[in-house]
């Protein structure tokens, strides 16, 4: 290898090591905020407090990261890309569209409850919105894990076990809301709950049913 080409090999070797440091440490900043937003919530975690637990100073957060938010997306992140793996599973499987929305809808609650850290993140980052490079990219995945129950709903009508009446993005969106509403339930909801007896899982199996009859194709 002759000078010329040896100093590029160096200046590429440099640069490639440059880039893992930096996505180290970058890395190295989600696990921290991840740990501090699982334990404490969102709203009761600031830069400083992320900056501490990475142990480095609050300006180099800065230089990987737009704020707060850009974090907390960067988290969402990897809580979409488990769930969009746990749809995968699902959608390989030889079901019927309305048997695939049923273990579709199911998998999305077993995530909130076995993932709730990743799940809150994956929620409430979706209320966010300013532009940053992490929530573009998270606006991207989304958009998968959500195709995935449109293409249920638009199997369901093509094998004839929902009916073809209905609009599947319309309809996806709508089991979205219903989904969250269960996963995400404000006070006055609960406390009809208490006075009814009724469980957070009782909730979601019965508004389960009610979207599956709404789109079931009767025979």
């Amino acid at each position: 290898m002759n000078d010329k080409n040896r100093e590029w090999s160096d200046k590429v070797t440099k640069a490639g090591r440059k880039e893992m440091e930096r996505e180290i440490r970058r890395k190295d900043i989600i696990d921290a905020a991840e740990k501090l937003f699982f334990s404490k919530g969102y709203e009761n975690v600031a830069m400083i407090d992320i900056a501490n637990e990475a142990e480095m100073a609050r300006g180099t957060l800065y230089q990987y990261f737009k704020n707060k938010n850009d974090i907390y997306a960067a988290i969402a992140i990897r809580a979409v890309k488990i769930l969009n793996e746990m749809f995968q599973k699902i959608n390989q499987k030889d079901l019927s569209g309305i048997e695939k929305i049923k273990s579709l809808s199911s998998t999305y609650y077993q995530f909130y409850k076995k993932y709730t850290g990743y799940y809150k993140a994956y929620y409430h980052s979706g209320t966010f919105d300013n532009s940053s490079p992490n929530l573009e990219k998270l606006k991207n995945i989304r958009r998968k894990s959500f195709n995935v129950i449109v293409g249920a709903t638009k199997e369901g009508i093509n094998d004839g076990t929902i009916r073809d009446d209905i609009d599947p993005e319309a309809t996806a969106l709508i089991m979205l809301l219903i989904s969250n509403d269960v996963t995400n339930i404000i006070p006055v909801t609960r406390m009809y709950m208490e006075d009814y007896g009724l469980t957070q899982d009782v909730l979601f199996e019965r508004s389960l049913e009610l979207v599956v009859r709404s789109i079931e194709k009767v025979r």
